[in-house]
């Protein structure tokens, strides 16, 4: 961190007069400059509450003026810190401070960077008016990456249906990667494969982004154990890189729903859920049934995200896990910062419907038995 004295000799002595400092020095004594101690990089993302603290400390004891020189436009200052709210499409931006004893200071430029959100959505199908409605908001968060959960269009095999859901994405996917999971109503059909180029064999597959690591499965062709699906799946899992913060798993059949379908249709619980509880995955997104639902079993948070255009249908029923149900259009937003991870859920109107967020959690994956250990001190906040 560069220091810089000579050039600041006027801001100095104005501080000093402001600060009523008078201090004298012991002649055999050599006065030591402040030191900043805080962090050089910060992270925001836009929608989400940002502070930043200056920590400096000083040999000898001084009392530190600490100034900022410039801040963000979104943000104000308050003593010793930044704080504000960045807008969806804020740039990476810096701030610069200058702490001073008096006599001496110590400067740094902080560099603010933006993380952008990433969006998840699904059952987007023949609501074609509501789908529009719900890719315009997802448009003004500025998403550099957004996941599908399935049933795309009504039925896959027709290219006018595939005509009409690319029209209506366009500019979402121009300024987006979009990676999809494959619904039932895509029929496994060529012209879905015909339509993305996608990673692996494009039915399952994973990515990284943010550090967070996204698993897209295919539920709607054999993921029973000894499948290939099912070992590609335990081979992923087990080789997620220990710098990862956040892991997410899209696709389209819900093993936890009280929605209009059948209760766990697949058995999914019994063929998936204890992968996802050994290796530690945090979220699960699915579609299938056309509403909002936020349930949360063994740990992990299980998310229908079905409002994407689809008819919505109402609650068919009670669970235990279930914590939130709203037949609502909408997507989930989000935003992987540091030390927090930040879900937001939108509607078709650009209300905030849902918020929860989960702390960075160091990775205890399954290495030779279950992963006991995770999640052990999470603490999930909703609001």
């Amino acid at each position: 961190m560069a220091r810089f004295r000579k050039p600041l000799v006027f801001l100095f002595a104005c501080l000093s007069l402001l600060s009523g400092c008078d201090r004298s020095t012991d002649p055999g004594r050599e006065n030591l400059p402040p030191a900043i101690a805080s962090a050089s990089t910060a992270y925001a993302s836009g929608g989400i509450a940002f502070s930043y603290r200056v920590v400096a400390n000083d040999p000898d004891n001084s009392n530190l003026t600490i100034i900022f020189t410039y801040v963000p436009a979104w943000a104000a200052v308050e003593a010793d810190s930044v704080y504000g709210l960045p807008t969806h499409n804020s740039k990476d931006d810096s701030i610069k401070v200058v702490v001073s004893d008096g006599q001496l200071a110590d400067s740094a430029v902080v560099q603010v960077r933006m993380v952008p959100p990433l969006v998840v959505y699904g059952d987007s199908r023949t609501g074609h008016d509501a789908h529009r409605r719900v890719v315009a908001q997802i448009l003004n968060v500025y998403p550099t990456v957004v996941f599908h959960s399935g049933d795309l269009v009504g039925t896959g095999t027709l290219p006018s249906d595939w005509d009409t859901f690319n029209e209506i994405t366009a500019e979402m996917r121009n300024r987006a990667e979009f990676f999809p999971a494959l619904g039932n109503h895509e029929l496994q059909a060529q012209l879905y494969f015909d339509n993305f180029e996608l990673p692996g064999n494009e039915q399952w597959y994973s990515v990284v982004r943010n550090r967070a690591h996204f698993i897209i499965l295919n539920s709607c062709v054999d993921i029973s154990p000894g499948s290939v699906q099912y070992q590609w799946l335990v081979d992923d899992l087990s080789s997620i890189a220990d710098s990862i913060w956040f892991t997410a798993v899209v696709f389209h059949h819900p093993p936890y729903s009280t929605g209009a379908h059948a209760e766990d249709e697949l058995d999914l619980r019994n063929i998936l859920v204890p992968l996802f509880e050994e290796y530690g995955v945090d979220i699960v997104f699915n579609g299938h049934d056309h509403d909002y639902e936020r349930s949360y079993c063994g740990d992990i948070y299980y998310i229908v995200t079905g409002g994407g255009g689809a008819p919505l249908r109402g609650q068919a029923r009670d669970h235990p896990c279930s914590q939130l149900f709203l037949q609502q259009y909408h997507f989930c937003k989000v935003s992987v910062l540091p030390e927090r991870i930040f879900i937001s859920v939108i509607n078709d109107l650009g209300e905030v419907i849902d918020e929860f967020t989960l702390p960075v959690q160091p990775r205890y994956r399954h290495r030779s038995g279950p992963s006991a250990q995770h999640g052990a001190n999470r603490q999930p906040m909703h609001h």
